[in-house]
């Protein structure tokens, strides 16, 4: 054999040789990125609710507080909202965990399991609501101090104790105070959630309020009647903000007597007299005399 003839093999060997090897890797690298792409796909398949920010207890989910999450499927349980359908219960939606209250501290990434939510009439759902150290307490109303049904859970309110002062049989004086501010409405009725096109006469409404003002509350009813006056959801002009988390105020901060309204009212705080007394009237404006004094007078 010549030279030439070898050489020309010993080529061709190694061109065969160099394919086998391309082809290998090819179809090599063809298979892992196939078995990459099973690998993603397996990962994607499972999904799970998380919250999207941290949430602290009380907070009432809102659709952008939830988010989905890709999740291994053998690391999701039933204890997670996942985009699986469990038993009858059709798959979660961040629309469906809407008003959903959370019961356990969730950070934010972390998953949303049923365990650290409470709905509407589900038992703790109230604790769940209150702002931390506040108390709920319930007041009657009747259709006026109500405002007619329009007042709904998560409106906010002051509430007025209208009472009657009586320093004797002859003097009794009418008394409006305004002893509470931006106190927000739990529920209405053991209703916690407002439906939608509902107006009714509520009986009773439950506040959220101070330890404090639970105790001044307690004893509103014994003292004379207590009205709702609903607050606009904008900024006040008595220096309060529209935000949802400023605490109430639990101070009288304004109060109206009856002869602001009427000048024949006897005026609150005028020096009262040992003796007997009676009413008169001088330009518009009420007073008591005593009797003492007219007999004076008449002798003069």
């Amino acid at each position: 054999m010549n030279p030439r003839s070898l050489i020309l093999i010993v080529l061709a060997a190694v061109g065969v040789l160099a394919v086998v090897m391309l082809t290998r890797s090819y179809l090599g690298g063809l298979e892992r990125q196939q078995g990459a792409e099973v690998a993603v796909k397996r990962i994607e398949s499972g999904k799970v609710m998380v919250a999207a920010r941290t949430l602290s207890v009380g907070t009432i989910l809102k659709p952008e507080d939830v988010r989905w999450q890709a999740w291994p499927e053998d690391g999701i349980n039933e204890a997670y909202f996942s985009s699986h359908k469990v038993g009858d219960e059709a798959p979660a939606t961040p629309k469906g965990l809407a008003g959903k209250v959370v019961r356990t501290p969730l950070a934010a990434g972390e998953p949303v399991t049923r365990a650290s939510l409470v709905s509407q009439g589900e038992r703790g759902f109230l604790a769940a609501i209150l702002s931390p150290g506040m108390r709920a307490v319930t007041v009657q109303l009747s259709p006026t101090s109500g405002l007619g049904g329009f007042v709904f859970p998560g409106d906010r309110v002051d509430v007025i104790l209208n009472h009657t002062i009586e320093k004797s049989r002859e003097e009794k004086y009418n008394l409006a105070e305004t002893v509470f501010q931006n106190v927000r409405v739990l529920g209405v009725d053991q209703k916690s959630d407002t439906v939608a096109g509902e107006v009714r006469i509520a009986k009773t409404a439950t506040l959220e309020v101070t330890p404090k003002m639970a105790e001044k509350m307690v004893m509103l009813d014994s003292i004379g009647n207590l009205s709702l006056i609903l607050r606009s959801l904008s900024a006040s002009g008595d220096g309060m903000t529209a935000d949802p988390d400023s605490p109430p105020v639990g101070e009288t901060s304004s109060h109206t007597t009856a002869n602001e309204i009427s000048k024949f009212l006897p005026a609150l705080g005028k020096k009262e007299s040992d003796g007997p007394t009676v009413r008169v009237t001088r330009g518009g404006e009420s007073t008591f005399v005593a009797v003492e004094e007219i007999e004076k007078d008449g002798k003069k």
